[in-house]
């Protein structure tokens, strides 16, 4: 699954905008300046798809903006668009119904859809809630395997959560696969080596009623009997994981049976601090070594399988949290839990989980900003271990991620065919381009202003100080105060470690021709200019150095 182009117009502040990506990229960053509308961009594709999701007919309907969209999928490349006022499919260059495109036998729909965004916002979550519920709807039935399999398979749409970090490492842990390449990866790069111990902590789930669930276990019909419930029932209730069926209560009741000694509780727990504390029926599961693990994970075929299970009992909302401590390599004593590692290494984890259960699976990732936690060594190598993990954990030629940033260091290694500018121009509008240079090989500081297109990236106050410096020494016959004023500027530069006036010839025909010097108040650049920017300053060398004359 790889998009090769998409269309927007009409959604929010992309107006007009069409961004081309390159298809053969597995990863594709989008840069640009707050307000450009990265994020916009990220949530509109999820509409599209949203849109398009075959097994729902309320997502089928007309959106509220015009979009056109090409993809290739499985060696077959599709173009999707409602430019016209109704929504089109063509497949390989021919029309395709509607009706054929969403009715599964074409297989031209992503298997999964994946959407993250680091921030506090559920802006993004939000598209994803009504496929979330669909899900949940039937998983929290008691029905047959087929329809929990079924509503499983027409899943498409994901919505990545830092639980997920929790259970995608859980079921590395008990399935690593035969290569073992994923667990080196995980120990040269995270330092975890390996599984200590794990408690699946369970809490009585918000849908749970207590008359319900008596009546189910009772052969009377008389009316329970209503009041506050004692501390054996609510013991009972938490034993019984509180009747829940399906995936989720035949995942929970597997780590019941693998626990050591299962224990039911009552806690007191704040979910918002504006609320009072409440009393809630628990249930804790300890799942003491490897062993245990295993014996819980012969439950699955695969991780898939695993991952599934605990999703499927986290969206039914029994989980309270799930605890699972490692070894690491300078540590073997089980004290490091997952929530004790930090926030970059959690949210790394949670991607690259995901990332693997999705193998075999036509997957697009679309991640909003998912390197704002990570520490600069990282942000320098967060893409080359995303491709790493993914030519040994999934399959690169079936997934594509697409991903915004604001940092420079995570494109530092891309070449610009992996690197989207987004910029907000005032009369072109929305403007979405490839750099002129790859940022690969230019280093920190050229990457700020060759593709962020920052006309500097000292502090303003001290580019001001050179902007001053630069204009008083293109002057030919400056006044005594102009004098003062330079030598001034000069001498307090020297003192931040930057070279004075130069009296190179050639620098002051330089300081001459270059009339536009001041950088100090100037805002970002488009790769246009920025690419013109470094034509002009080209053609200037050549024409100072043609009319200084051969060297002596």
């Amino acid at each position: 699954m790889r998009i090769d182009r998409v269309y927007i117009d009409g959604f929010r502040n992309l107006k007009d905008v069409e961004a081309d990506f390159d298809e053969g990229c597995l990863t594709t960053v989008i840069i640009g300046q707050n307000g450009a509308g990265k994020s916009n961009l990220i949530e509109a594709i999820t509409e599209i798809f949203r849109h398009l999701d075959p097994p729902s007919s309320k997502h089928g309907a007309k959106l509220r903006f015009t979009f056109e969209i090409d993809y290739v999928i499985k060696g077959r490349k599709v173009r999707v668009g409602n430019r016209d006022g109704s929504t089109k499919v063509v497949v390989d260059g021919d029309p395709m119904p509607m009706t054929r495109f969403q009715g599964g036998k074409a297989d031209l729909f992503p298997d999964l859809v994946f959407g993250y965004y680091s921030g506090t916002g559920r802006r993004l979550e939000k598209l994803f809630d009504d496929h979330q519920a669909r899900y949940y709807g039937v998983i929290n039935k008691d029905r047959s395997d087929s329809d929990y399999e079924a509503a499983r398979v027409a899943r498409r749409m994901f919505y990545c959560r830092p639980v997920h970090g929790v259970f995608a490492l859980l079921s590395h842990f008990a399935k690593p696969g035969k290569k073992g390449q994923a667990a080196g990866l995980l120990s040269e790069k995270l330092g975890i080596t390996g599984f200590h111990s794990a408690l699946a902590h369970f809490k009585e789930p918000s849908w749970f009623t207590s008359s319900v669930w008596k009546r189910a276990r009772s052969s009377s019909a008389d009316a329970p009997a209503r009041g506050r419930r004692s501390a054996n029932e609510l013991s009972e209730q938490a034993q019984d994981i509180w009747g829940a069926k399906g995936p989720a209560g035949e995942c929970a009741r597997a780590l019941q049976d693998v626990a050591f000694h299962p224990l039911a509780v009552t806690g007191k727990v704040v979910d918002d601090y504006r609320d009072k504390p409440k009393v809630e029926a628990q249930f804790a599961c300890f799942i003491r070594d490897k062993k245990a693990l295993d014996t819980f994970a012969a439950n699955y075929d695969s991780d898939q399988d695993m991952f599934a299970a605990l999703e499927a009992a986290d969206i039914s909302d029994l989980f309270r949290e799930m605890l699972v401590w490692v070894t690491r390599t300078d540590n073997d004593s089980g004290d490091v839990s997952f929530s004790d590692l930090s926030d970059g290494e959690r949210q790394l984890l949670m991607v690259l989980g995901l990332i693997r259960v999705s193998r075999g699976k036509e997957a697009l990732f679309l991640l909003d900003e998912p390197d704002t936690h990570l520490n600069p060594a990282w942000q320098l190598s967060y893409l080359e271990l995303i491709k790493q993990w993914t030519e040994v954990a999934a399959d690169k030629d079936r997934c594509q991620i697409i991903m915004t940033s604001h940092n420079p260091l995570t494109i530092a290694s891309l070449t610009k065919k992996e690197v989207r500018v987004m910029q907000n121009g005032d009369e072109e509008g929305i403007q979405v381009a490839e750099p002129y240079a790859d940022p690969r090989g230019m280093g920190f500081t050229a990457t700020l202003t060759e593709i962020f297109g920052l006309p500097t990236t000292l502090d303003l106050a001290t580019q001001k100080q050179i902007d001053d410096r630069n204009a008083l020494a293109r002057i030919e016959e400056r006044s005594e105060a102009q004098e003062k004023q330079l030598i001034a500027i000069n001498d307090t530069l020297n003192r931040l470690g930057f070279m004075n006036e130069s009296r190179e010839p050639l620098y002051h025909e330089f300081l001459k021709a270059w009339q536009d010097v001041r950088y100090a108040d100037r805002p970002p650049l488009t790769p246009e200019a920025i690419e013109k920017r470094h034509q002009a300053m080209v053609d200037l060398i050549k024409q100072l150095s043609a009319k200084s004359g051969p060297k002596h």
